[in-house]
């Protein structure tokens, strides 16, 4: 029998039997080593929706109150809640960045901050780091998935530099293509602007992309 088919039944189950109310316990195993774990509680949370929120909202108030340094299961929540789109959380992910020693994890918040329509704010922070930091091969594909939700003429001119780096990967690469084919299909004005600023080569991987 297919791995993925009994996932797929645990899931079924979980959200059939149990409902949301086994999202409190579902929350405690997202800090369970095997990765196979975390990634099934991401997938049956995920699929109870908005109607998961309100449990989420009361988890994450109680670990900001909590205020403990590297919580990874604030983490998480403020990654769904925000995929969520729950601007409540807003007011709180900047202070939260002090609280977190990895810079991964920082770009987890400032991510949010960007699905929560703030990356503005924040784009010059998000340029360092995939143009200047020390580790920005590392970090890349984070920061281009949270420069993706930020569609502005100059997130556009950013990628198209990162573009150009050579210590870039391949993969990295088709990473920026598709952000730009995001941020594109967002705001279709920024189409002219992406041609006056990207190589021809770049112009085409898009083009191509979004066929």
């Amino acid at each position: 029998m297919d791995v993925n088919d009994d996932v797929e039944r645990l899931v079924e189950r979980i959200i059939s039997e149990k409902g949301v109310e086994a999202i409190p316990s579902l929350i405690n195993l997202l800090t369970d080593e095997d990765e196979k774990v975390r990634e099934t509680v991401l997938q049956i949370i995920y699929r109870f929706g908005d109607t998961a929120r309100p449990i989420l909202l009361q988890k994450y108030r109680e670990h900001i109150k909590m205020c403990q340094q590297n919580d990874v299961v604030l983490l998480y929540l403020v990654d769904i809640l925000s995929d969520l789109g729950e601007t409540s959380i807003k007011k709180d992910l900047y202070n939260l960045l002090s609280k977190y020693d990895d810079e991964s994890a920082q770009l987890v918040i400032y991510e949010a901050i960007c699905k929560l329509k703030d990356g503005e704010k924040i784009l010059d922070v998000l340029a360092y780091y995939l143009l200047e930091d020390e580790y920005r091969e590392e970090l890349a594909t984070q920061v281009i998935m949270a420069l993706s939700h930020v569609p502005t003429p100059r997130t556009i001119e950013v990628l198209a530099r990162a573009y150009r780096d050579e210590r870039f990967t391949q993969d990295i690469k088709k990473d920026i293509v598709q952000a730009i084919s995001m941020l594109t299909m967002k705001d279709p004005k920024l189409w002219d602007h992406f041609e006056k600023v990207a190589d021809q080569k770049l112009i085409s991987e898009v083009k191509a992309f979004t066929r």
